[in-house]
């Protein structure tokens, strides 16, 4: 009906979520579904529409998903409780590190939604071949190759985007040209939003200018082999943060890339795929530029972080088919750099060395077997090993101000069992075992059990601020999992129950010390379960309903206390007509009260909240597509429970979301 792929969103829970799907354009899109048995990919009618397409804002719409926010740029992805390096976020087979140590850019803000053309998350671990990290999940944007029809070498898109609360302009477009051969892609996107309001009617400081783009050059010498190189930028400019101490009048990333896949190599080896990446993002934050500076004896007091990353790294993987099992194995390799300092603008004085040039290496290697039997039985089992290597490179070197100490002398003064390293290594195994199963009427099961580590990342190991200070001696993170679940699917309905309970040795707790001033971060035992539903009814060929219902829990066993940053009994009602050329729907979305807190860090209880949103599409002819709609529609004044704590500060701010936003937007393929 309409052939184009707008944009996939392939969601792979461990219950195989029936609909679900989400894009920035209004058509049916192709959605990719892990089944239990097997993977299958289905034409649907969009899900979730959506006035907002900051990334983080665009995953919270999906079952189980949501996002911290600071402002209107950057909302930072949780996923099962979990977050920043216990999620990993794949741009294209890189990985980009943010330059915030406060994660004002967390990987997902230069990840600009319109640019990919799937999106895959995954929830838990159903894989061992993502590289180290995940625990919590990972979320894995992609871009797929284009296809030319014979004696049209050209392709192209563009969409233009508005709204009234927030988002003002949001304009993407895309070419691709070239032939079986070789190809090229050009892409760019430019968003501008301004403060939007929220449902008081008071302003909220989010606006901020962006803008993308990426080149790719491909060469396909033939059916079984494809070269690509990638060149991509994104840069942030004037990001206002309400809550924060500071705005950001910079964030700039690049990313290069270098890829080739190749398919029935040999005898046994059936793929081999290739992935070389460099990523870089420059970082600027301050409270003088975009803001009034805080006033201390008398003088306003210019504070100003300069920070600047760099990952490099690279992925083989070879495929070998040995009857009814499919052999993954290879090797990955990341090193990371991190330098962050924080100046005194009124003397142009270093206070602090946060990141002291900080360099974490973690290179595994992997083999994953998927064996297929019989009655539709799947048997997957995985092996990773990890070499980690962590060292703060500057932490002896002291700041200009004669009065801050080195970070080596800040770690002695708040760890009373510092060990005196600033050089660790660790060797990390892990482990996956999973079973899956369909049945002749449409059932699915699956059982999983997974033996997984996290290191500790640059900022809870080395980071170095005064009262925000990293722990060199951490362990790592090791999550023993167990998930379980069921799902259906009918020709009139779909429907899915998967629950998840995940026991954590070491779990890296941020917290607060015995002075309850200072910002720490220790080991402790915890535990996160949680469980997640979703039902699809097809009342007929133009209607149908659902629901979807997620709820996470956590606990630190060692203290006999609650984790900060859990999502309550949260998800969404939803009802939509659709005919070959248009579509509307509505959605219920709602959150239930959290009063199971972390009040040492001063987490406070959320109320309930709900929401209404409208949406709609016509598709005009094959090259124009109309869509509009409005969230909040009645302008209710909320905010998440999955809000931001600011470590220099030691509180939790709640930002309130947008209000009312009424949103349209058009789209034409040729």
């Amino acid at each position: 009906m309409f052939p184009r792929k707008k944009l996939a969103v392939a969601i792979l829970t461990s219950f195989g979520a029936p609909s679900l799907a989400l894009a920035t354009e209004i058509a049916p899109i192709t959605v990719s579904e892990e089944r239990l048995t097997a993977s299958e990919t289905v034409e649907k009618e969009e899900l979730i529409q959506t006035g907002n397409t900051e990334t983080g804002q665009v995953l919270r719409q999906l079952n189980g998903v949501d996002a911290v926010r600071m402002g209107g740029h950057g909302l930072d992805v949780v996923i099962r409780g979990q977050q920043n390096t216990q999620i990993n976020v794949i741009l294209d087979g890189a990985e980009i590190a943010g330059g915030c140590p406060n994660r004002m850019d967390p990987p997902t803000s230069y990840a600009d939604i319109n640019s990919y053309d799937e999106v895959t998350v995954i929830k838990g671990v159903q894989t061992l071949e993502h590289g180290a990290g995940g625990t919590g999940g990972t979320v894995i944007f992609e871009r797929s190759s284009p296809t030319f029809e014979d004696g049209k070498p050209l392709n192209g898109e563009i969409s233009a985007a508005t709204a009234s609360n927030g988002l003002t302009q949001d304009l993407n477009a895309k070419v691709e040209a070239g032939s079986d051969k070789f190809y090229v892609v050009l892409q760019g996107s430019k968003k501008s939003a301004e403060n939007y309001e929220d449902g008081n009617g008071d302003e909220v400081r989010s606006s901020y200018e962006s803008q993308q783009g990426h080149i790719d050059l491909g060469w396909r010498p033939d059916a079984n082999n494809e070269f690509k190189f990638s060149y991509e930028t994104s840069r942030t400019e004037d990001a206002l943060y309400e809550d924060a101490m500071m705005d950001a009048p910079l964030s700039d990333g690049e990313i290069k890339r270098l890829s080739y896949q190749g398919k029935n190599l040999a005898k046994n080896l059936q793929a081999l795929e290739v992935e070389i990446y460099q990523s870089t993002v420059e970082h600027v934050m301050n409270n003088f530029e975009l803001r009034e500076p805080p006033i201390k004896m008398g003088m306003p007091m210019r504070m100003e972080t300069l920070s600047d990353t760099e990952t490099t790294g690279g992925k083989i993987k070879l495929t070998s088919q040995f009857g009814h099992t499919s052999l993954d194995y290879g090797v990955i390799l990341q090193s990371e750099v991190k330098n962050a300092t924080l100046y005194n603008r009124n003397n142009d004085l270093s206070a602090h060395l946060m990141w002291p040039d900080v360099l974490t290496e973690q290179n595994s290697v992997f083999a994953e077997s998927t064996s297929l039997f019989k009655d539709n039985q799947k048997v997957i089992l995985g092996l990773r090993y990890d070499q980690v290597t962590a060292e703060a490179r500057k932490a002896d070197v002291k700041p200009d101000n004669p009065d801050s100490p080195t970070a080596i002398a800040l770690y002695t003064m708040n760890y009373a069992d510092y060990s005196g390293d600033t050089k660790v290594q660790e060797g990390n195994w892990n482990l996956l075992a999973r079973y899956e199963r369909g049945y002749d009427n449409g059932l699915n099961s699956h059982i999983g059990i997974s033996r997984t580590t996290r290191t500790a990342d640059a900022t809870e190991r080395f980071i170095n601020k005064g009262n925000w200070i990293g722990n060199p001696d951490l362990n790592p993170e090791v999550h023993k999992q167990l998930d379980a679940g069921i799902s259906q699917s009918t020709q009139n309905y779909q429907w899915s129950v998967s629950a998840f309970y995940d026991q954590v040795d070491d779990y890296i707790l941020r917290t607060k010390d015995a002075s309850g001033t200072k910002v720490i971060y220790l080991n402790k035992d915890a535990a996160l379960y949680g469980l997640e539903m979703a039902a699809t009814y097809f009342a007929n060929d133009h209607v149908r309903t659902g629901l979807n219902v997620a709820l996470t829990r956590g606990d630190n066993t060692t203290d006999k206390d609650n984790l900060a940053g859990m999502t309550p009994l949260s998800g969404n009602v939803f009802a939509e007509y659709y005919t070959a050329n248009l579509y509307a729907g509505g959605r219920f979305n709602f959150a239930t009260e959290q009063d199971s807190v972390y009040d040492v860090i001063g987490e406070t209880e959320t109320p309930a909240w709900s929401t209404v949103d409208l949406y709609a599409g016509y598709h005009v002819n094959k090259t124009f597509t109309l869509s509009a709609g409005v969230d909040n529609l009645f302008d209710h004044a909320y905010y998440s429970h999955i809000n931001r704590y600011d470590p220099t500060q030691g509180d939790i701010y709640k930002t309130y979301e947008p209000g009312r936003n009424v949103w349209a937007r058009v789209s034409a393929q040729f």
